[in-house]
């Protein structure tokens, strides 16, 4: 589905062609060549060429080859991420990543070393959009220039509604595993990996800083059986973490992934100071002073602006080709693995129950190896796992 749509803002934000596509399952391929092509031929662009499609779960290997691709869209299960991301810039490619880089320390680490390697080389971009909203930006930039004072304390949260399950009677269990990869420890990276990530996200970037260490819980209080994930794999449906970042500021986050009739909020609050800053998605990003400085004419509440996520990833992704275009290549890959570690630091210490230090993480070697067959995914047949 992110596939889709951001293929479909690719096309609305920016004057790309999609010329290929990759996917395990024939179904999504094809439905997935319908809704594009016909979103390109809109806009006066054609419609993908049947041979521009591969089948398979290395046939991206042939898409980053392809003489008709010049920039990759990655939004493959998270597991998956960093060869994804490794075929492509190896291959001349420039790259659009979702979000997380990887889902373990070990895919973390190669996404920072691609990183470096390729520097320069090609743009890597990582789908955080939240630091091209305006929002988000006016107010960040207010609390780096110092505006609240010094940040003591955070609060910070992500409550949504659980997500729609994908496999269907009789399908094989792999295949469902696999279609069901948001709900997969080791595909997704957990919910606070792969969604939750956009808040701590925030923090990293007001703080100027990853955490120093983590302690929290999580658990299945609602979420008891997803088709086709083993149980040990099986994510998780809340946390609730305080990180610590450098300078003994304590930050608190908590989430959930529950039916729960439509509830939905996340936000930030930092306080500091002078004052405190707070933002809600759909909502204003506000700075609210103590109180004003001699001769400071402004209000005691300013508004930075709306936080408009989707109007965030149009600007990304025009941003990544206006500076492809000019031949500056920018690489946000250091920033993307440090705030996948940041999340994968909340859920080890989750996790364990224990309090995890960064450098612990670091050390930790952390490897999801699934050795997953996915030879036969979608051809109908028997599938099994190694």
């Amino acid at each position: 589905g992110r596939g889709n749509y951001d293929g479909g803002e690719f096309l609305n934000n920016t004057d790309v062609r999609v010329t290929a596509l990759m996917d395990v399952f024939e179904d999504r391929l094809q439905s997935t060549r319908a809704n594009l092509s016909k979103q390109s031929e809109a806009k006066g662009r054609p419609a993908i060429a049947e041979a521009n499609l591969f089948k398979g779960h290395k046939a991206y290997e042939k898409l980053v080859q392809s003489k008709d691709v010049d920039l990759v869209l990655v939004t493959s299960p998270p597991y998956f991420h960093p060869d994804h991301l490794e075929a492509a810039v190896s291959a001349g490619k420039h790259v659009y990543l979702e979000k997380p880089v990887a889902t373990d320390v070990t895919g973390c680490l190669k996404v920072k070393n691609i990183g470096q390697k390729f520097n320069g080389k090609v743009s890597m971009h990582v789908g955080l959009q939240k630091r091209y909203d305006v929002g988000y930006r006016g107010m960040v930039e207010r609390i780096h220039r110092g505006e609240i004072g010094d940040i003591v304390l955070g609060q910070t949260f992500y409550y949504t509604n659980d997500l729609g399950r994908q496999n269907k009677p009789g399908m094989p269990d792999l295949e469902a595993r696999i279609r069901n990869w948001v709900f997969d420890r080791a595909l997704s990276g957990d919910i606070l990996v792969e969604q939750n990530i956009h808040i701590l996200d925030i923090v990293n970037w007001a703080m100027k800083a990853h955490p120093v260490k983590a302690v929290g819980t999580s658990g299945r209080a609602l979420r008891k059986e997803v088709g086709g994930i083993p149980a040990d794999y099986l994510c998780s449906d809340h946390f609730i973490l305080t990180y610590t970042y450098p300078g003994d500021v304590h930050i608190s986050f908590n989430s959930n992934q529950f039916k729960n009739r439509g509830y939905r909020q996340s936000g930030e609050r930092f306080f500091g100071t002078k004052g405190a800053s707070e933002s809600h998605q759909g909502g204003p990003a506000t700075i609210n002073y103590n109180q004003l400085e001699e001769g400071q004419k402004t209000a005691d509440k300013v508004d930075c602006g709306k936080v408009d996520l989707h109007a965030a990833v149009g600007t990304k992704m025009k941003a990544l080709v206006d500076g492809v275009k000019a031949g500056s290549f920018q690489n946000e890959c250091d920033m993307g693995a440090e705030t996948t570690l940041t999340t994968i630091l909340g859920r080890m210490a989750a996790y364990t129950g224990k309090e995890v230090s960064w450098d612990k993480m670091m050390k930790s070697g952390e490897n999801w190896n699934l050795k997953l067959n996915l030879d036969s995914l979608g051809s109908g047949g028997a599938v099994s796992m190694k």
